[in-house]
């Protein structure tokens, strides 16, 4: 077997990510590409690597009208770099599985890659993780950040971006105005505070203007923790006709990750990008929440990655994949359906 290039067996820091992309690249250059899709707040690139099987070959970052689309996403929040590791490690296996044409896990990993365009964005919000990383005096926004308050013990709580907005609720998805802010995060701060306006964050509209230009058929985000996953709001739940809870209840069977309950109060649930996305892309979408609940909030330490979510999480991926492709047709076949649905 070829020797990996991800390794996930400690912290995993912003500089090999991006390292590693540009390697996982010249490999795997015929099947893999990345693009930036935005500048942080500290103007870091925003990644999307699209992972596109097959002897055809798309010249331009644009969704391939003859196939589906998929979006795996990591890193929004800051302190949850499981997401990160999980994102480059399947992007990596995925690569590795398709060229030697094996199965992973009992997915053909090939069939569904010649079928579907993949799409990964490991880190969002790369100037939140150098934060959690090496501290507040690493970042580039320091006098701004220095008198924000930390909602834990020290930097490596810090769940924001680098304007100290939490960007799991900054997404317009009709509910920012009445969306509530626990006493204390209503201004910038480590964590939960909405910011001054919906979409307001360059991470925040980089996601926006991916999913529009892409237009995918389902999107999956990566969180911590809890081993449970979020898969429909009050708001949205209807529109699906029952095909979000099919997709769950897959889910939940085959994997660890259990079925939560409809999120009843958008005051609670509103403005998360899986929220954004069903609101407004009308597609279904699924956020994991990858590891062992932990009181306070903070992720278990990285060099536990492989133990609590890789033996678990690694062919979630293609799971989403398989399941894109199967309602695809459901989604974008019944024209006069879908035209209404969207009106």
């Amino acid at each position: 077997m070829d020797r990996f290039i991800v390794s996930t067996s400690d912290t995993y820091y912003l500089e090999n990510i991006y390292r590693d992309i540009d390697r996982l690249c010249d490999k795997y250059s015929g099947i893999l590409g990345k693009y930036v899709i935005g500048k942080s707040v500290e103007s870091r690139d925003i990644l999307a690597l699209r992972l596109h099987g097959g002897k055809d070959e798309i010249p331009r970052f644009a969704r391939d009208d003859r196939r589906p689309a998929v979006l795996l996403v990591g890193g929004i929040h800051a302190r949850e770099d499981f997401s990160v590791m999980l994102c480059m490690k399947m992007l990596e296996y995925y690569c590795h599985y398709y060229n030697e044409n094996k199965d992973f896990d009992g997915f053909n990993v090939k069939s569904i890659i010649d079928k579907i365009d993949m799409y990964f964005v490991p880190v969002v919000n790369p100037d939140g993780l150098n934060i959690v990383h090496n501290g507040i005096k690493a970042s580039e926004n320091y006098d701004k950040l220095k008198d924000m308050k930390i909602w834990g013990e020290d930097h490596t709580y810090w769940k924001a971006n680098a304007n100290g907005v939490d960007l799991n609720k900054n997404f317009d998805d009709g509910n920012w105005e009445i969306r509530t802010c626990v006493p204390g995060t209503d201004v910038p701060c480590s964590d939960r505070f909405k910011g001054y306006k919906p979409n307001s964050e360059p991470e925040t509209v980089a996601l926006i203007n991916l999913c529009t230009d892409i237009d995918f058929s389902l999107m999956a985000t990566y969180h911590c923790s809890g081993n449970c996953t979020f898969w429909a709001d009050s708001g949205t739940h209807s529109m699906f006709n029952g095909l979000d809870e099919r997709i769950m209840d897959e889910l939940a069977e085959k994997y660890i990750y259990r079925k939560t309950k409809i999120s009843p109060d958008p005051k609670i649930y509103g403005c998360g990008f899986e929220n954004w996305f069903r609101a407004k892309m009308k597609r279904p979408a699924f956020c994991i929440e990858l590891s062992p609940y932990q009181e306070g909030g903070k992720q278990h330490p990285d060099y536990m990655f492989d133990e609590l979510v890789w033996q678990y999480a690694k062919t979630t991926g293609l799971f989403f994949a398989q399941k894109a492709i199967e309602v695809n047709d459901d989604i974008y076949g019944d024209v006069e359906r879908y035209a209404a649905m969207t009106r």
